[in-house]
């Protein structure tokens, strides 16, 4: 009997050294290691129309009809090995989430653009293979050819450098991982030093997804790029003034001649099937546009009637019931009184 109470202890000891063991267990973020393993560097070497030395990236003031050379160094830090990279150019797009990729290479060209990063780079130059030996440095050039037309506003994009050697697919239990490391030096180009940075922001569409699901497709048509939008949306009943939902966010940045799905609310909305009108009010420092579109929600779309919230907070399922009850005994009552002035006569 002591024996077992004795291992019950022990059992019960050593439960708790291994919960405290897994709870203070250091945690090593995602950056770390991908910057110790990814054993290279990349930084810019500046052409001469580079507008300041020390961005960190191509910021370039170029002349029409002119060919600019850009330049990246990638560093191979593994002293042991040479590494195969490949580097590719890239537009900026603006992501849903309100952040900037300066290397999509699968988006189509916005209709509004009047040229693109990669309009300006031959296809030789789009994508590179390079090897880089051990402990060593390579330059990559990519020419960008300024178009004989002048172009208003900026063009944006970047250079996408990513390690090949040990690079690889890893399918193991049906997940499928990528180990890859990879960097981006952003390119902004403008013809003009102080040029004026006129934004214009639509609502091209408003989508609605069963759910309801409701998303506005916002689209900036000018080739300027800006950031510290916010964004205050408001989903009302069309020509009434009762908000139904509202949903702000700050500091979105826009990538010049791109659009974007905002999601203004997602399923856990209780809108049924009706006609509704999303109103929009966006500013980024003094520039402001208000955005309002009308829109429709099916009976497919819409919240089911045991989700949707009626007066006073009472479900729309709970009310529609007590109606049918109220309806019900008022017929009862009118019949019973009927009957009674019947009899009376």
């Amino acid at each position: 009997m002591v024996r077992l109470k004795t291992n019950s202890i022990v059992k019960l000891f050593l439960c708790i050294v291994l919960c405290i063991c897994f709870f203070k267990v250091p945690n090593v973020s995602a950056d770390s290691i991908a910057n110790n393993a990814a054993e290279f560097t990349i930084s810019p070497v500046y052409p001469r129309e580079q507008k300041e030395d020390d961005a960190g990236y191509f910021d370039l003031n170029v002349k029409k009809s002119t060919k600019v050379p850009v330049k990246v160094k990638i560093s191979n830090l593994n002293k042991n090995q040479d590494i195969d990279y490949i580097v590719k150019v890239g537009n900026a797009i603006t992501n849903n989430d309100g952040t900037i990729n300066y290397t999509d290479f699968k988006n189509k060209k916005d209709k509004t653009a009047k040229y693109q990063l990669t309009d300006l780079v031959s296809k030789k130059e789009l994508k590179q293979k390079v090897t880089v030996k051990a402990g060593e440095s390579t330059k990559v050039i990519v020419n960008l050819n300024v178009p004989k037309q002048a172009f208003a506003g900026v063009i944006v994009g970047g250079i996408y450098v990513e390690r090949l050697t040990n690079s690889y697919d890893n399918t193991k239990n049906g997940v499928n991982t990528k180990n890859h490391f990879s960097m981006t030096l952003p390119i902004v180009i403008t013809e003009q030093a102080k040029a004026k940075r006129i934004a214009k922001m639509k609502l091209d569409n408003v989508v609605v997804k069963k759910g309801p699901e409701i998303t506005a497709k916002l689209h900036n048509v000018k080739p300027v790029m800006f950031g510290k939008l916010s964004i205050d949306s408001k989903i009302i009943k069309k020509n009434r003034s009762t908000v139904l939902v509202h949903k702000k966010v700050n500091n979105y940045q826009v990538a010049p001649n791109s659009s974007f799905d905002y999601l203004v609310s997602d399923s856990s909305n209780q809108l049924g099937a009706g006609k509704y009108t999303l109103d929009m009010h966006l500013q980024s420092g003094k520039r402001k546009w208000h955005l309002v579109k009308d829109f429709v929600i099916t009976s497919k779309q819409g919240a089911p009637l045991t989700k949707q919230t009626g007066w006073l907070g009472i479900s729309m399922m709970l009310w529609i019931v007590v109606i049918i009850l109220i309806l019900i005994i008022a017929s009862l009552v009118a019949v019973i009184m009927w009957q009674r002035k019947k009899l009376k006569s």
